[in-house]
């Protein structure tokens, strides 16, 4: 067995706006145990902070531009068509990859956007992304199955909820039918393979903030309505189950062992990603394809039903509540009419901006690099001034504050091979979220969404105790586990060891040693695209939480 091991537990979207005060009301026991006895800090997310994009700069710990995954999805700068992203379409070293050139061997569990697991030293079993088709190869080595003892073989299976995210217990009583299955097949794995590190995601944070952050946001109306407890209630207990899972790791690991405790982003509330659609139709910059149902109508009647849609929270409530099959043909006819802000329904020909679905990230549709390029680089500069005047301009009519917290460019964003092929420019939304206060009026316009903010938490023999870490990004977490199981640093990973979380006399008997190998496998992997059916269950799981319509 190896002697240096290490154990990553991902709570996918958890943020400290819900830890702290759960752990002070006494529902987080041992999170608050490891607050006051470990090391934390805010973990800062990439910008924007998006999932694909995150989870690959946590386990590469390189920049996007380096890494080359920027969005969920990929757009033809061409046709302009969207296909979902594949972890083998970047050439990054992945931290196990790593490891496995060492000879040590790691246990990766439900981290997202590791689909097509490739092989390596350990076991694998992707996380979301991975498509939920019959026959899906999502674990290393393909035998893992049967490599499992007989009473656990149904837990090798996609940590990925199949019921419809809708506000409903049935959705929380299947997450928590996972997470007791987890249990089960955690227990073996911890204790009866061989590992140097464990990596482990848990995604019911996340996928439960999706669905019912607004009734823990005492700003939105949901908050005082008639479900509100009870929804509030199942999401407080979606950190509950992975607190009470993660004592039984730390029991299982022992205490020899050092652990990092991590989320890729936070959670906070936030205007739709429909806001941004409708703002960039109203200031002139995106132009939606004219249905011919609507050719008599002028641009000023189809924004004014655009803003009633994307602003009204009863509809987009109706919608929600409509069956998958009754709400995607609503959107069809809708974005058809040009009158719902999709991405399919914008027109290249006549846009200056092309924003991702996730609508955050905007590409200047600049002559040379997409098919119908309309602008050169003195428009280009000239679009981005006036983009950030429109935009940083609004303000929330509830609180005042504005809507579009900052404005970063790419190039001051990303750099390296591919720094180039992603977006001009990215939004930050302002997180409206503040539990201290209650609102002289309530606001249905914010929703549950991600921030930058994400948690940082180490806890072991190496670390210091009680203190707070500053400044710690995604990037750094590759190569802190890097140096805390004695693997050189390679010289093109982008973050830095964490060494005000680490004791002194750690870092004075063990320096950092400082790799001369690149970590990249030189060039892309690539691979079988994915098949029709498999891109309609990735794009919807992608619908499911919201990132596309």
């Amino acid at each position: 067995m190896n002697t240096q091991r290490l154990l990553i537990v991902g709570l996918d979207g958890a943020t400290f706006d819900i830890i702290k005060p759960l752990a002070e009301a006494g529902r987080l026991p041992v999170l608050a145990t490891l607050l006051q006895q470990g090391t934390h800090g805010v973990l800062q997310s990439v910008q924007p902070p998006i999932t694909p994009t995150a989870w690959t700069t946590v386990f590469t710990g390189k920049n996007p531009g380096k890494h080359g995954i920027f969005d969920f999805q990929t757009f033809d700068p061409q046709t302009y068509a969207t296909s979902p992203v594949r972890a083998d379409r970047h050439r990054e070293k992945r931290l196990w990859d790593l490891l496995t050139e060492a000879d040590q061997p790691s246990i990766i569990l439900d981290v997202p956007f590791t689909y097509p697991p490739r092989p390596f030293n350990g076991i694998m079993m992707t996380g979301y992304g991975t498509p939920r088709t019959a026959g899906t190869p999502f674990t290393w080595p393909p035998t893992l199955a049967e490599e499992t003892p007989a009473d656990l073989r149904a837990e090798i299976r996609l940590a990925l909820p199949r019921h419809r995210f809708d506000r409903s217990m049935a959705i929380v009583e299947e997450w928590r039918d996972i997470m007791q299955g987890r249990r089960r097949l955690l227990r073996h794995l911890v204790r009866e393979r061989d590992w140097a590190l464990f990596f482990v995601v848990f995604g019911i944070t996340d996928n439960l903030a999706h669905i019912f952050w607004t009734f823990a946001d005492p700003l939105h109306p949901n908050y005082a309505s008639e479900e509100g407890k009870r929804f509030r209630e199942a999401f407080f207990q979606a950190y509950e189950q992975c607190d009470a899972l993660l004592g039984d790791l730390l029991d299982w690991v022992g205490p020899e062992t050092n652990v990092l405790i991590m989320s890729d982003h936070g959670f906070g509330s936030v205007y739709p990603r429909q806001y941004t659609f409708r703002r960039l139709v109203e200031g002139g910059f995106v132009r939606y394809k004219r249905a011919p149902l609507l050719a008599g109508v002028n641009e000023w009647a189809m924004r004014w039903a655009m803003r009633l849609y994307t602003s009204t929270p009863f509809f987009k409530e109706l919608v929600k509540r409509l069956r998958p099959g009754q709400a995607k043909l609503v959107k069809q006819t809708l974005a058809a009419g040009g009158l719902l802000p999709t991405h399919s329904a914008i027109d290249p020909r006549r846009s200056l901006v092309l924003p991702s679905e996730f609508g955050l990230q905007l590409w200047l549709n600049r002559r040379g690099r997409f098919g119908h390029g309309m602008l050169d680089e003195d428009q280009a500069h000239e679009t981005i001034a006036r983009l950030r005047e429109f935009l940083l301009a609004d303000r929330d009519p509830i609180t005042g504050k504005p809507i579009v917290r900052a404005i970063y460019e790419g190039r001051d964003l990303y750099h390296g091979a591919f720094a180039a092929q992603g977006p001009d420019i990215v939004l930050e939304l302002t997180n409206f979220y503040d539990p201290t206060t209650r609102p002289s009026a309530h606001n249905g316009r914010i929703e549950g969404g991600h921030t930058p903010d994400g948690v940082f938490i180490a806890y072991g023999p190496a670390f210091r105790r009680g203190d707070v870490v500053a400044h710690a990004t995604l990037a750094d977490i590759a190569p802190t586990a890097l140096y805390l199981l004695g693997h050189p640093i390679p010289p093109d990973m982008d973050g830095r060891v964490l060494t005000d979380a680490l004791q002194p006399d750690v870092l004075e008997q063990t320096p950092i040693k400082r790799g001369e190998t690149p970590a990249t496998f030189g060039e892309i992997a690539g691979g079988p695209d994915f098949t029709p059916d498999e891109i309609r269950d990735i794009e919807q799981q992608l619908r499911q939480l919201g990132y596309i319509d």
